[in-house]
């Protein structure tokens, strides 16, 4: 569990979900090129669904010849030990032993980490860590979750000579002052980092908006938490310290899935205008910025906060 997790957080937390997104970039999933060094923009329209293939690490350069970061979003305060080798894994439904599988719609996220510093080329044998919450919210292995003994949604994989991974996974849903969002670290030679506090080599995926009203007002399980009070433009990862970069793009639907492919370029630079919130300061009511789980965050009429 995470040094600097709240002792409470607003168990409140849950609401709809997306699917995974671009890096430092903008990541179309069926379209023909990558652009990167572009913001995404949140105009209320979906990302594109589309049947087409994901693409790769060739394309990463654009049209501009040119590779740009990937902004850092904070680490938050859910990363977890993942020494045990069992979360080595592509599958992430479940807790590591196989049990407690976590449903949802599912999602397929591919990660394509390449060297900004060497043309955009194919970046192997870097360690992409990736967690989320549940369909309800819940992050496992937390102690305010009284999920300490759960593993699900939460592995990590070494990238091949491409620079892939994939990750099975399910729709996150969202929580008390978050938009829905994924969690990635990519640990390689530009920052090793692996600690609960250090975000240098952190960064959030997004999912368009209509995506996520849509499934928090009309698909199951996601509508029992119903709307998200805080929507993408109101949430200070992605407004803030990525500015709109990392939306992602997806192909598929509601009942076979959805699949997803982002562009990682290396290194991972901190270029955001929003200040990291520490979760655990005096006043800041925990993660979800309402204080306990049963009242004062935003979905139950408190103030909306800055949880990471």
């Amino acid at each position: 569990m995470p040094a600097d997790a709240p002792d409470e957080i607003d168990v409140a937390r849950r609401r709809t979900l997306g699917l995974l997104v671009g890096t430092g970039s903008v990541l179309a999933l069926g379209c023909g090129t990558t652009t990167l060094g572009s913001a995404a923009s949140d105009a209320g329209t979906d990302a594109p669904v589309t049947g087409g293939a994901a693409d790769g690490p060739a394309d990463a350069a654009g049209d501009g010849g040119t590779c740009t970061s990937t902004p850092e979003g904070e680490i938050g305060p859910y990363f977890a030990d993942d020494s045990d080798p069992r979360f080595d894994r592509s599958d992430i439904l479940s807790n590591v032993d196989g049990s407690n599988t976590q449903t949802g719609i599912p999602l397929a996220v591919t990660v394509i980490v390449v060297d900004g510093q060497k043309g955009c080329a194919p970046y192997a044998g870097a360690q992409v860590d990736v967690w989320h919450c549940n369909a309800a919210g819940v992050y496992s292995d937390q102690a305010a979750e009284n999920t300490t003994t759960e593993s699900w949604l939460r592995g990590y994989q070494i990238t091949d000579a491409n620079g892939k991974v994939t990750f099975s996974t399910i729709v996150p849903g969202w929580y008390s002052g978050r938009t829905t969002h994924i969690h990635l670290r990519i640990r390689s030679s530009y920052s090793q980092a692996s600690s609960t506090s250090d975000g240098t080599n952190t960064t959030q995926l997004f999912f368009a908006q209509t995506f996520v009203d849509r499934l928090a007002t009309s698909v199951a399980p996601y509508d029992a938490e119903g709307k998200n009070p805080t929507t993408n433009s109101g949430d200070h990862v992605y407004a803030g310290e990525e500015n709109g970069a990392n939306l992602l793009a997806l192909s598929g639907d509601d009942t076979a899935g959805y699949t997803a492919a982002v562009t990682i370029v290396l290194p991972i630079t901190s270029t955001g205008v929003g200040p990291e919130v520490d979760a655990a300061a005096p006043g800041g009511g925990g993660p979800d910025g309402g204080g306990p789980r049963d009242g004062g965050g935003p979905r139950d009429g408190g103030p909306p906060g800055s949880p990471p």
